[in-house]
């Protein structure tokens, strides 16, 4: 947990900073759009090797690494003396983070106890939660007293910090095991074998588990919605709140509050079945994306922002601790390399096209994000109360169609 919210406190404050770097240097937020669209770059085009890389290395290592490099490019940033060196070292940084975050989802099961799956996820949802409610404010504190090339360089202590603590997590019962696969050495030997070893760890995984096949399609179009809800929100904070400083800020504060809260509630709901809970969170939180065009209030958008908050944070939490429970250790890395590059390329995709579309009209924007996430959560509810199959698993899912 620790380790989790020092390394995303780091990431936060930079993602703050860099738009803020580039708009002082160069004056154009062209840049920082180019700037992301380049650190999402090498998940979605190179991210299936890495399944590869954790079937066959100790994920600690491989989170230790990537995450040592990554502060080390980010603390590099400040000195960059124009844009190209900056988005380099920004596309260094996607490199790090694409091994980074599948390596510490894989980590999860050996600090989790069995059947202390929802609990212990919704602690470490939150770890990543508090982050997002820290970082800004801080990052302005900094500002205050110092400069931001200071924000950087905390990144890189908390990278260094983070990695300490990594190494003291028990190591993957089976990396030994999975990682002397001689036909796994020579996936990571070559690319394409990568790919093919993650489209078919994904296709085994959602084949023969149907509720893990609902949770995979949807969190494509659930990730693609919300881009598209958060580039409305910008949108608004240009027109119908356009005498509030800061609306967009406001607006991720509150669900940042939200999110805090839903993880630790989801992982306090006991037994309660995972599909009913899991539909809910999608389609309550699909209803409340409709409500912010409509809106006048401050008080009321951050009330039903922070609404959006609770539901997506307790939506992860559930959707990890399935994951958890059904997806074998030794697919696990792969089923996360095949996932992350697609989401990240989901995300892409909204954040492109939401601009455009809540400039057009924030209403239909609001409309097309419910149906967005909404339609397909139904359209596959049947399949969320399927048990896992017989011998996939060695643990039993809370709140699964045994209870």
């Amino acid at each position: 947990m620790v380790s989790i919210f020092i390394v995303d406190l780091g990431i936060v404050m930079t993602s703050v900073a860099l738009p803020l770097l580039l708009i002082e240097r160069y004056g154009a937020s062209l840049a920082a759009g180019l700037t992301f669209a380049i650190r999402l770059l090498p998940s979605i085009v190179a991210g299936p090797v890495v399944g590869g890389v954790l079937a066959t290395r100790d994920p600690r290592r491989v989170a230790v690494v990537s995450t040592l490099c990554s502060g080390l490019f980010a603390a590099s940033i400040p000195a960059a003396q124009s844009l190209w060196q900056v988005q380099f070292l920004s596309l260094g940084i996607g490199i790090a983070a694409m091994f980074a975050k599948p390596a510490r989802l894989v980590l999860r099961p050996t600090v989790i106890a069995e059947g202390d799956e929802r609990r212990g996820n919704g602690y470490l949802v939150a770890a990543q939660r508090v982050p997002t409610l820290l970082g800004p404010p801080t990052v302005g504190l900094i500002l205050i007293v110092g400069n931001l090339s200071a924000v950087f360089l905390i990144e890189a202590a908390t990278a260094a910090v983070a990695t300490v603590l990594i190494v003291s997590v028990p190591p993957l019962p089976s990396a030994n095991a999975v990682g002397d696969d001689a036909e796994a050495g020579k996936g990571f030997r070559k690319v394409t074998r990568e790919y093919a070893s993650n489209t078919r760890a994904l296709f085994q995984v959602t084949t023969k588990d149907l509720f893990m096949r609902g949770a995979t399609l949807t969190s494509f179009t659930y990730v693609l919605a919300v881009a598209l809800g958060r580039m409305m929100l910008v949108v608004m904070g240009t027109e119908n709140f356009h005498d509030v400083s800061g609306f967009y800020g406001w607006m991720l504060a509150a669900m940042g509050i939200g999110g805090l809260c839903g993880s630790l509630l989801a992982g306090h709901l006991g037994r309660a079945h995972t599909g009913t809970l899991y539909i809910a969170v999608m389609v309550v939180e699909a209803f409340v994306w409709l409500t912010p065009p409509w809106l006048d209030s401050l008080a009321l958008a951050l009330a039903l922002m922070a609404v959006t908050g609770v539901m997506e944070s307790a939506g992860y939490v559930l959707y990890y601790a399935e994951t958890q429970v059904r997806v074998p250790a030794k697919t696990m890395g792969y089923y996360y390399a095949a996932l992350i590059p697609v989401v990240d390329a989901c995300t892409f995709v909204g954040t492109a096209v939401g601009a455009s579309l809540a400039g057009w009209s924030k209403h239909t924007t609001g409309v097309v994000v419910a149906v967005v996430m909404a339609v397909p959560i139904l359209a596959t509810a049947r399949w969320y109360y399927v048990p896992p199959a017989a011998g996939d698993s060695a643990r039993t899912p809370a709140g699964s169609t045994e209870a």
